[in-house]
């Protein structure tokens, strides 16, 4: 493929023409991928041209693991941070060194280096009385994970063989236990060292099967399958399928299918023409029989008998919500959802709409400003139409709890929702679903591409999130805000103008 081994990334000495170290290491995270999927790591290499950037919401992850990184340094806090540059590792881990040799009991972000593979710590704590350290790695999750004590084996393989006294191995991760103002049982820290050790053992065994596969002339012969999203979902995802040319409608678009899928697939049994005769539930059939006879599936009559009893006027209430992983009002916790901002349509017997909504634009707690506004909006009688009720009914539940004077007409608005989504997952069905019961598959399916999303500036629940971040943020100047504002505003509004056309449709079937 013409790649020089400057390229490969596995501890050759760099040709001419190759700047910026004497050595190419290869990272903890290219081994977890090639750990996941060989291919991946030989195209992420070799080919990396194929790999989509970054994505907003993907640096919305990233941005959140430094955020939690951060909080966990307070825990040790005094200690020195390896800040050298990401692309020079032989100068971190000398860095670490000097740190280690200068007495510093605390190191964030240490380097260790060995057989040409690169780690770096999250957190490095000398123990007194032993004189050895205890590593310790932060998540964002609230649980120890198989992948992260896959990671952690490789921290120890390195650590240990460039020349690091370990005492224990621990994973610190977010304790979905604790309530803000209160943050100091923020982390659990969680002894794995017997796990790790066990899994070190691997571990120079991996490494030598991952080098060997990036000095490869071909690219691995790796077939789709679950690996593809488990762990992580693969950046190659689309190259891959669309290299084994998986039709635009194919058993992965079934709807309820999930990880059975991979069943048909090894059978060969991939279009769903090829799915005639094989067992399926009532829905999985439906989508079948829909495809091969070019016809939507409507049961008017089940449509009728699920929305009789529905009373107008119908209230479209549709929440958007956030999850901060470090909480930040009262009384919540790492990733309670937080309402920030409502949309609702009202409709009346004779088809007069009219649409309210709430956003909080300032950097304060949301919840009870939203309360208010909600209890005015909906009046006491007819039903309340979320799409997925479930969400809209657990975020009205919580706030019920936190504000006992407004209980009483939040548990009025919950016990009168209703909800379109099982009615469509039972009487209806377009081949345009693709398998999903969406709002965002279903409106434009069935009334048009005028409920689309693809438009909107703000396009789906991630990036409201991450436009109600810069619209509270006080930096943001106050023209960005403005346009923020509109944006958020256009679309919640467009989730309950959905759900209006789309009951809409229901009964005029």
């Amino acid at each position: 493929m013409g790649v020089s081994l400057c390229d490969t990334g596995i501890g050759y000495k760099i040709k001419s023409g190759c700047v910026g170290m004497s050595y190419k290491y290869l990272s903890k995270s290219k081994i977890v991928r090639g750990m996941q999927c060989q291919k991946s790591l030989y195209l992420s290499v070799h080919s990396p041209e194929l790999e989509p950037e970054v994505s907003e919401s993907q640096q919305a992850v990233f941005d959140l693991g430094h955020e939690v990184g951060a909080a966990a340094q307070k825990v040790y806090p005094g200690g020195v941070l390896i800040a050298a540059q990401p692309r020079n590792p032989a100068k971190a881990y000398a860095e670490t060194l000097d740190a280690m040799a200068a007495g510093e009991c605390t190191i964030y972000e240490a380097t260790f280096l060995f057989e040409n593979v690169q780690v770096k710590v999250d957190i490095l704590h000398k123990e007194k009385k032993s004189a050895k350290w205890k590593v310790i790695e932060v998540k964002s999750s609230t649980s120890v994970k198989d992948v992260h004590l896959n990671d952690m084996a490789i921290q120890a393989w390195v650590a240990e063989n460039s020349g690091l006294k370990v005492s224990s191995y621990h994973l610190m991760h977010i304790n979905s236990e604790c309530r803000y103002p209160d943050l100091k049982d923020l982390f659990e820290v969680v002894d794995v060292t017997e796990q790790v050790l066990e899994l070190k053992e691997k571990i120079p065994k991996d490494v030598k099967a991952i080098k060997k596969v990036l000095l490869g002339a071909k690219v691995p012969d790796v077939d789709i399958g679950p690996h593809c999203d488990d762990p992580y979902e693969c950046s190659f995802k689309e190259h891959c399928w669309k290299e084994k040319k998986i039709p635009e409608l194919s058993v992965f678009d079934l709807p309820g299918m999930g990880k059975k899928a991979w069943g048909f697939y090894q059978r060969g049994k991939i279009k769903l023409s090829d799915l005639v005769g094989e067992k399926l539930s009532m829905n999985q059939q439906r989508a079948v029989d829909c495809y091969s006879s070019k016809k939507r599936h409507v049961n008017a009559k089940g449509i009728k008998s699920d929305m009789s009893s529905w009373e107008f006027p119908f209230y479209y209430l549709d929440f958007e919500t956030i999850a901060f992983a470090i909480p930040k009002y009262k009384e919540t916790g790492p990733y309670m959802q937080i309402p920030f901002q409502f949309s609702c349509h009202v409709e009346t017997k004779k088809g007069a709409l009219s649409h309210f909504e709430f956003l909080n634009t300032e950097d304060i707690d949301p919840r009870l400003g939203l309360v208010e506004s909600l209890v005015s909006t909906v009046g006491d009688v007819g039903s309340v139409v979320s799409y997925n009720k479930g969400f809209e009914a657990g975020v009205m539940r919580r706030l019920a709890d936190e504000y006992p004077k407004y209980s009483k007409k939040l548990n009025s608005i919950i016990d009168r929702l209703v909800d379109p989504l099982p009615i469509f997952k039972a009487h209806v069905y377009d081949n345009a679903f693709a398998g999903s019961f969406s709002i965002k598959a279903v409106a434009p399916a069935l009334i048009g591409e005028k409920l689309s999303y693809d438009e909107l500036e703000v396009g789906d629940g991630s990036a409201a999130q991450r436009a109600y971040l810069r619209l509270i943020d006080p930096s943001v100047n106050a023209k960005e805000k403005t346009q923020i504002k509109k944006a958020m505003i256009e679309y919640c509004k467009q989730d309950t103008l959905a759900m209006v056309e789309l009951v809409r449709w229901l009964r005029a079937v």
